[in-house]
């Protein structure tokens, strides 16, 4: 299923079903008397769900952690889509992930089903916590998971029905980065106020290392093949929101510039995004330089993705999930924000560029199902390839470690803000 279908049956149907129970949930709630207090001898079974988006699941591997430092001998289970299921076995912290199948409605019933099944066969939860903000699905999988404590993220009014079925509720900040809200709901079920913030980067074993540079060495031949001369660029962004996507003639532009500098552009991507990612390569055919640019969408996995990143000359990219494994792995990251704050998303460690200029309707991402520009993205559209291009140059002419030298344009480098004391919380 799109997923503005999927938006649609949340909206419709899962709005009504939680409302519906509401009455139950309250009046078993008074019957029961369900002892919500959180210790270090009453937590042994943790689930924590997150269903859209590879970005936000990797800045949750800090939350992950710190609740496996707080809590070692519980079980930390990890409830997502079958689509994230890669990521997911690269994440030390979780002992066991269940899956939710959506490519249609019928597997969604079957793999919920299966789901709830599960969540109850293997051990009481103890701290569920759903880092979805808006998903009525996601409150469902919640309330009938049956667990002792339910902690989630409340928003404006949207979100005022969480109110009566969770158990805590931390107020969502979209102006803070979300690692830190992550962070911050993980404190509210007992982590250490000073736990690691900062993202994590994943363990490759070494066959993935030689499986991806034996790869890329068939992609580009051995005796043309250097990482200091290598570019990688995401040109893609998830249906979350497509106007997120700088324009492809002005990555075809900038490619090519630095094709004709002696690099070789690498387009990443995944299989399904690999006739949009061609285009780039369509826009320069025949060009001076055009045979040094490479469409490797769906060519590497994403374990040799994440190893090839890092070892790349720089990395440009849409505001989207790879943009945010790149942070983790520490590669030297341009990334373009449009519909999106930096502050949200942006890791500064001395060398990463975040380029936005401020529209008058953004940020719009979150806020409304579409964008008021209709994804004609205004806000992309104001940076302008020749700055993007000195970006890049001054991202290639940093080493991770030294200050970078002011950029001359218009745009805003974020730098990460660490210290944040506890937020509105809710308690039911």
């Amino acid at each position: 299923m799109k997923f503005q279908t999927k938006l649609f049956l949340d909206r419709l149907f899962g709005n009504l079903i939680c409302l519906a129970l509401l009455p139950f949930v309250f009046l078993f709630g008074k019957i029961l008397r369900i002892d919500h207090s959180i210790k270090s001898d009453n937590v042994k079974t943790i689930a924590v769900a997150k269903y859209f988006g590879l970005g936000s699941i990797t800045c949750a591997v800090p939350m992950l952690k710190a609740l496996k430092e707080r809590y070692p001998f519980a079980q930390l289970i990890f409830i997502s889509r079958k689509e994230n299921r890669q990521l997911l076995e690269l994440i030390d912290y979780i002992d066991k992930t269940f899956f939710i199948d959506d490519k249609n409605i019928l597997s969604l019933f079957i793999s919920s089903a299966r789901l709830f099944f599960n969540l109850r066969k293997d051990a009481r939860i103890d701290l569920f916590f759903d880092l979805e903000v808006f998903s009525s699905y996601g409150v469902l999988i919640s309330l009938f998971s049956l667990a002792r404590n339910r902690l989630g993220y409340f928003w404006a009014k949207s979100t005022e029905l969480k109110t009566y079925i969770y158990t805590h509720l931390m107020y969502f900040n979209f102006l803070m980065p979300v690692r830190l809200s992550y962070i911050q709901l993980a404190r509210i079920g007992g982590v250490n106020v000073d736990c690691q913030t900062s993202l994590l980067p994943f363990n490759l074993d070494e066959n993935v290392k030689i499986s991806a540079d034996n790869k890329l060495k068939k992609l580009i031949a051995p005796s043309h093949l250097s990482y200091d001369k290598i570019l990688a660029f995401n040109v893609n962004a998830s249906d979350l929101s497509f106007a997120r996507r700088w324009a492809l003639e002005n990555f075809a532009q900038t490619a090519i510039h630095f094709a004709n500098k002696g690099y070789d552009i690498i387009l990443l991507g995944s299989a399904s995004e690999k006739n949009y990612t061609q285009k780039v390569k369509d826009f320069v055919s025949g060009d001076n330089g055009a045979d040094k640019i490479y469409n490797a969408a769906g060519y590497f996995t994403l374990s040799e993705v994440l190893v090839l990143l890092p070892k790349f000359s720089a990395f440009l990219t849409n505001d989207t999930g790879l943009m945010n494994l790149a942070y983790a792995q520490n590669a030297k990251v341009a990334a373009l924000y449009g519909n999106n704050l930096p502050d949200f998303t942006s890791v500064d460690n001395g060398v990463n560029i975040a380029l936005y200029k401020k529209s008058y309707c953004s940020p719009c991402l979150y806020i409304f199902d579409k964008p008021p520009c209709g994804d004609k993205a205004f806000c992309m559209e104001n940076i302008k390839t020749d700055e993007v291009i000195c970006a890049l140059e001054t991202l290639l002419n940093t080493k991770v470690g030294q200050v970078k030298e002011s950029v001359e344009m218009d745009c805003q480098i974020i730098s990460e803000k660490q210290n944040y004391l506890f937020g509105t919380l809710r308690k039911k």
